[in-house]
């Protein structure tokens, strides 16, 4: 947006973070930007599912007719299931997607980490070795324990959603801590990341044991005579400058393994087999559903759905003529009552399965 000229001070950005009653807003600021050419952004549009399709509607009226630079961006978190889709049909057809997919294996989750800073993050303060090693230390313990979560209840009892917002807090109360203390205050930066930025989102006994055990490996003393080992054969870096850093990560950290998370190498048997089943899972989900090769063959599921049906068909029944059992009923007595409304219930569910199995018998056709 900067580079176009498209800033929140031109006043030709519009950032709505959905959720909170802000859909009003949200239908605001696109009718603006469609007639002005603005761009708008629409944050976490998973959060309001009813208003996804007024979204869809507004998006289609202003798709003709609007001024020629209007964008709309819009961001959702990924649904956990296939039952969450929320997100309409039309609009992610519309649409230019883009997915930021997690890095996976320590390699990729340190480099990540480490990209949330930069050249001049390792400059800003004045105790700038300890800075430097105590940054890089974090960085490495946010990637040990986010990539944790893949070796399932071994890795953590329960999963949390670490954030990089809980790496770069820490990094911000380190560098207050230097710059108010001459010397390295280990226990109380250990409490602080252990306890509070990331184990504030712990509520299992042990695994905030293990968050706690990692920092008092990982910060200590001996990182600054470089005697400490973030791993086996993976020594703390010096002081270098940040490409260093990311080159060094390259160079020196040995293959993706459990020894860089401290765990038995069995550790990664349960994570394996579970990744194995998914994979073949959905190779066979992908197999052309035909049975109708061998002799006396049934033939082909979408054959045999249709002999079932047609079958269903047949068998059901005519609604009930409520008007006639109505002109039946001489008195209405508890049981009449009843029958007549079990009656009224039948006829509706009678209704249904003839309609999904019509609907059903066009989409086979």
């Amino acid at each position: 947006g900067k580079k176009l000229g498209y800033t929140f001070n031109h006043g030709n950005l519009h950032n709505v973070s959905l959720g909170q009653g802000q859909e009003v807003v949200a239908e605001g600021a696109l009718d603006v930007a469609a007639q002005e050419g603005h761009w708008v952004i629409l944050q976490n549009i998973h959060l309001v599912a009813k208003w996804l399709s007024s979204l869809e509607k507004k998006l289609e009226q202003h798709s003709q007719g609007s001024h020629g630079d209007f964008r709309v961006f819009v961001s959702a978190e990924p649904a956990p299931c296939p039952e969450s889709h929320i997100i309409p049909q039309g609009i992610l057809e519309n649409s230019i997607k883009i997915t930021s997919e997690a890095p996976t294996g320590i390699h990729a989750n340190l480099h990540k980490a480490l990209d949330n800073f930069s050249q001049d993050t390792l400059e800003m303060c004045s105790q700038e070795k300890e800075f430097r090693s105590i940054l890089f230390t974090l960085c490495y313990f946010h990637a040990v324990v986010a990539e944790r979560r893949k070796f399932g209840p071994q890795g953590w009892n329960r999963s949390y959603p670490f954030s990089t917002g809980d790496l770069t807090i820490s990094v911000n109360v380190l560098y207050n801590y230097l710059e108010a203390s001459s010397k390295v205050p280990y226990d109380d930066l250990r409490y602080l990341v252990g306890e509070i930025m990331y184990g504030g989102h712990i509520t299992d006994d042990w695994d905030r044991r293990l968050c706690r055990t990692y920092l008092e490996e990982f910060i200590k003393p001996e990182m600054m005579e470089g005697e400490l080992c973030l791993a086996p054969g993976f020594p703390l870096p010096g002081n270098m400058d940040y490409n260093g850093y990311h080159q060094y990560i390259d160079d020196a950290l040995p293959p993706e393994s459990p020894y860089l998370y401290g765990l038995h190498p069995n550790a990664e048997i349960g994570f394996l087999t579970q990744r194995s089943e998914r994979l073949l899972r959905t190779v066979l989900e992908l197999q052309p559903r035909d049975s109708s090769t061998g002799p006396g063959a049934v033939g082909s599921q979408e054959e045999m759905v249709q002999a079932l049906l047609e079958e269903m068909l047949e068998k059901l029944t005519d609604e009930f003529n409520m008007a006639e059992l109505m002109a039946k009923v001489e008195e209405r007595t508890p049981y009449a009552v009843v029958a007549l409304q079990e009656c009224e219930r039948m006829n509706v569910l009678t209704a249904e399965i003839r309609r999904s199995l019509a609907e059903l018998e066009l989409g086979l056709k």
